[in-house]
């Protein structure tokens, strides 16, 4: 099968993007009467993490990927707490004090717990996307992608490397980065809204789901290698000598990615995955 760049991002917007733009737009307005939602506080949570995807996309566009990152972290946190007051009360009782300034002295809106205790909840939430995760992995996964997020939300070295790219090819690749991490967070609003709502009208088929983050990769590189460019000259702004365990520790990371996505050719036959394949760019 002889595929081009145009025809690989024509089928990521027909089999992933579309399906999941066309969920979320459903489901967020059907959660407003719907009577599983324990607080109207979920309700605000959740539909302000879907207006700040909406700038966060819009800024991903315009180059803006401090800005875009920053947001990002904040809807990430919105669903994170929405679906917590959910599933705990004592999550609820924390949220509505407003006294309570000192960070000692919260204990259930702790970021770091409340990832601990939503992980446990993401089988509840969608068995077909998390059922193959282990707990440990589940967490790993939340904690990475927020750890990540931080580093463009706080005065850090990302930051000011970021301000000192301008060659637009740079920015280009790194914009698709980013994207992974906008589409994993717009995945989980979408089935946060599906696990209230029950549709049964709107799905994401795991495997054009993977495809499009493996064809991502694909054109990642291909950019890369078009463009002959190389991040090796932002190592001195990155200081490389002085963060090689972090960088090593970043590579393992995506390596791991890529390995889960491909993952998929490997847990089904040939004959399964080509017609998946042939599915994908049908």
């Amino acid at each position: 099968m002889k595929i081009n760049n145009d025809e690989i991002n024509r089928a990521i917007r027909k089999k992933f993007i579309r399906p999941l733009n066309d969920g979320i737009k459903y489901n967020i307005n059907k959660l407003n009467i719907e009577k599983r939602v324990k607080y109207k506080k979920t309700i605000s949570l959740l539909t302000q993490a879907y207006t700040t995807l909406s700038s966060i996309e819009y800024l991903l566009n315009s180059g803006r990927l401090v800005d875009a990152n920053t947001l990002l972290r904040s809807s990430f946190e919105y669903i994170l707490v929405g679906m917590m007051l959910q599933f705990e009360d004592n999550v609820y009782y924390e949220f509505i004090n407003l006294s309570i300034d000192d960070e000692n002295s919260r204990d259930y809106t702790k970021i770091q717990k409340l990832i601990n205790k939503f992980k446990t909840h993401l089988n509840e939430i969608s068995m077909d996307l998390f059922k193959d995760f282990n707990r440990k992995e589940k967490g790993d996964m939340l904690t990475e992608l927020y750890d990540k997020l931080c580093k463009f939300t706080h005065s850090t070295l990302f930051v000011t490397t970021l301000v000192e790219i301008k060659n637009n090819d740079d920015k280009e690749v790194l914009k698709m980065l980013n994207y992974q991490n906008f589409y994993f967070v717009k995945v989980l609003l979408f089935c946060c809204l599906k696990y209230f709502t029950n549709d049964k009208k709107h799905y994401l088929y795991k495997e054009n789901m993977a495809l499009s983050f493996l064809f991502n990769f694909f054109l990642v590189g291909v950019k890369l290698k078009n463009s002959k460019l190389t991040f090796e000259k932002y190592n001195n702004l990155l200081y490389l000598d002085n963060n090689v365990k972090f960088f090593n520790k970043y590579d393992e990371d995506l390596s791991k990615t890529k390995e889960l996505f491909i993952s998929l050719k490997n847990d089904i036959d040939n004959d399964a995955f080509l017609k998946a394949l042939n599915e994908f760019f049908s």
